[in-house]
């Protein structure tokens, strides 16, 4: 990153000169301003804006502090349907706390904004002071967004967006599923299967299910059962039962929270004859036996991680992505598992 010490380097003057000329000070000739920014240009500059912004508001003796923007980007059917999904409100109150801390505001932006281009939307945010953009779980087959990535921070909270290149904060999905593999194991099942969606397996990146076969691989003892992937983005009962008949497993690892009535309403007793495990419940209900995910914990963890990439300029699309994986859930043991037989 080209800093105002390269260009006074450059041009052959003090930093102090730099700074005023950049600013078009009256402090400085004209010639020198024009010295200046021919130096910036040749070198490549770019303003930090929310440096430029600090530095003005100072200037002006402005007396509250500026606070820059994190958006939480979302795209669910209505603008505010992300607040019914327990695990997107999670992230964003864990986020916008984070924020705060930090001094700055997060705010929900809603991609589906009627007449709001995603190239319309990008000069929005770069006018509100927008810094950072952090990603909700977006659907798999949301449009490419036509946004200015290298004016903004970026972080994603799943693996759902395939472009441009980003690093995400993630709940640990491999390690929250080896916890629920445990558990049954521990109470004697020997049939598992695992039912979920192909979406949320994109999104997860397939851990869940590359761990749940490779378990199964590792445990001879368990019976070859082939999980349930459903296609489309919603239940489907006919395809859940003519499965469920078919493969006869004695426990299901899901997250479906209408897996227990689907399968009471067809006369199996939960757990006596079949049990459910949730690798991810969407309620905080202690009733179902599974892993409760701390997704205010997540979202905390993501903004730690994007202010820290405002704060040292990182914009744009990541040369080199890392993931963060954030191991923050806890076990319920409720009561759609039997009791364990082994510590």
């Amino acid at each position: 990153m080209v800093t105002q010490k390269d260009i006074a380097r450059e041009a052959g003057l003090s930093q102090a000169a730099v700074s005023l000329a950049l600013r078009n000070s009256s402090e400085v000739s004209s010639a020198t301003i024009k010295r200046v920014r021919s130096a910036a240009r040749r070198l490549g500059y770019q303003p930090d804006p929310l440096v430029s912004a600090l530095m003005a508001q100072r200037h002006r003796g402005t007396a509250h502090a500026f606070r820059a923007k994190i958006a939480f980007l979302h795209a669910f059917p209505r603008r505010e349907e992300w607040k019914e999904s327990a695990y997107a409100a999670g992230c964003f109150t864990g986020a916008r706390r984070a924020a705060a801390d930090r001094g700055y505001v997060c705010e929900p932006v809603w991609l589906r904004e009627p007449g709001i281009s995603s190239a319309r939307l990008s000069g929005i945010l770069w006018t509100q002071h927008f810094q950072g953009l952090l990603f909700a779980p977006l659907p798999v087959d949301f449009p490419h967004l036509a946004i200015e990535w290298k004016k903004f921070a970026l972080l994603s909270l799943d693996y759902s967006l395939a472009q441009p290149r980003v690093s995400r904060v993630v709940d640990d999905h491999a390690f929250g599923i080896e916890r629920v593999l445990h558990e049954i194991s521990r109470r004697g099942y020997r049939r598992p299967g695992l039912v979920l969606r192909a979406s949320q397996d994109v999104r997860t990146h397939h851990s869940r299910l590359g761990v749940f076969l490779v378990h199964r691989r590792l445990r001879p003892d368990w019976a070859d059962v082939p999980p349930l992937i459903l296609p489309e983005d919603r239940w489907d009962d006919g395809l859940f039962t003519a499965w469920l008949d078919r493969e006869k497993p004695d426990v299901v690892l899901t997250e479906e929270d209408r897996l227990p009535v689907a399968v009471r309403t067809r006369g199996v007793r939960v757990p006596a004859d079949l049990g459910i495990a949730f690798f991810h419940k969407e309620h905080p209900t202690r009733t179902l036996s599974g892993l409760q995910v701390d997704s205010a914990a997540v979202g905390a963890a993501a903004v730690t991680n994007l202010t820290r990439m405002i704060e040292t300029n990182e914009r744009g699309e990541a040369r080199v992505p890392t993931t963060t994986l954030v191991q923050a859930f806890t076990w319920h043991d409720g009561r759609t598992l039997r009791r364990p037989i082994s510590p």
